[in-house]
């Protein structure tokens, strides 16, 4: 039977599970705020423990051994749990502080966010936000964010999604294009039209699948929401900066919220298409894992964005 090492102390557990979740010793000593000199020490104290290599080390990159990643599954539950109750205990009678991760959409955080995340900061100066602007989902989880926001309530099990209350403003999906491709091809007048028309689809960078167009069609007299998938792809792409400058050089129609286009809009470098048949963009949620609600931090944050309206 091997000896315990009472000499694995905690901050050789809390510097191995940051570089695990960070996969590089530099963004593991920015997170927890200390040279990487130290964090490095750190680990190779615990693997000499440990009596095992804890990670597979090249010049460019670093990735956990079997010994590391079992290692990581074994311990990074309870040290959570004793970082939240010394954070708890500690921050008891002190004004939230520390680091708070967030990860979102870009077009979430122009959109929508922008102004709330800025006034948090200016309200709560002592907690820094980290902000990272991300069309991935898979990076939230894959990088452990504190926070993170999204369209759509679907999120990984272990995760809470919360909708995000909305302003009186009401921000809808548009479609556009320039004057010069209208000039050129004309302008649809009917959501049937658009089947005609060159379109710039929008593919997500998730999921890989290019996003229907959303739309009002009447129907007996009623309206209906329909979904299209354009038969005449002019171009694909992933950002919605793209897609704008697609849609400036008249390439074809674009569809993004009108509230990422409305200087275009207002100076008339590009028009709307079948404004009439708009619909209101999905909703934004925020989502994030329950055990992190503990840190004083991060519940402050939860609490802050359940009174905003944006």
């Amino acid at each position: 039977m091997q000896e315990f090492k009472n000499d694995i102390t905690y901050n050789q557990l809390i510097s191995f599970k940051t570089i695990y979740e960070e996969g590089n010793i530099s963004k593991a000593a920015r997170r927890l705020g200390i040279s990487s000199a130290s964090v490095s020490n750190s680990l190779k104290v615990l693997e000499k423990n440990v009596g095992e290599p804890l990670f597979n080390r090249t010049t460019r990159a670093i990735s956990p051994t079997e010994v590391g990643k079992r290692l990581y599954e074994l311990i990074h539950p309870s040290v959570d749990d004793l970082t939240n109750a010394i954070e708890l205990i500690c921050d008891h009678n002190k004004a939230p502080s520390g680091s708070l991760s967030l990860n979102m959409a870009r077009d979430i955080y122009d959109v929508f966010l922008k102004d709330v995340l800025m006034d948090f900061q200016l309200q709560y100066p002592a907690i820094q936000l980290e902000i990272t602007l991300s069309d991935s989902f898979d990076s939230q989880v894959e990088q452990h964010f504190d926070v993170g926001f999204r369209f759509g309530e679907t999120v990984n099990d272990s995760m809470i999604a919360k909708r995000l209350n909305r302003g009186e403003k009401r921000t809808e999906l548009a479609l556009f294009a320039s004057p010069d491709y209208v000039t050129r091809f004309g302008k649809p007048t009917a959501v049937d039209e658009l089947q005609q028309h060159s379109i710039i689809q929008f593919r997500a960078p998730s999921s890989q699948k290019l996003l229907p167009i959303r739309l009002h069609k009447m129907k007996d007299k009623s309206s209906e929401l329909v979904s299209l998938l354009p038969s005449n792809t002019a171009m694909v792409v992933n950002n919605s900066k793209v897609m704008v400058d697609c849609a400036l050089k008249g390439i074809g129609i674009g569809y993004l919220m009108d509230a990422t286009i409305k200087d275009e809009l207002l100076s008339g470098q590009l028009v709307p298409i079948l404004k009439q048949h708009w619909c209101e963009a999905p909703n934004v949620y925020m989502y994030y894992d329950p055990e992190n609600r503990q840190t004083r931090r991060v519940a402050c944050f939860l609490e802050y964005m359940s009174q905003q309206r944006i």
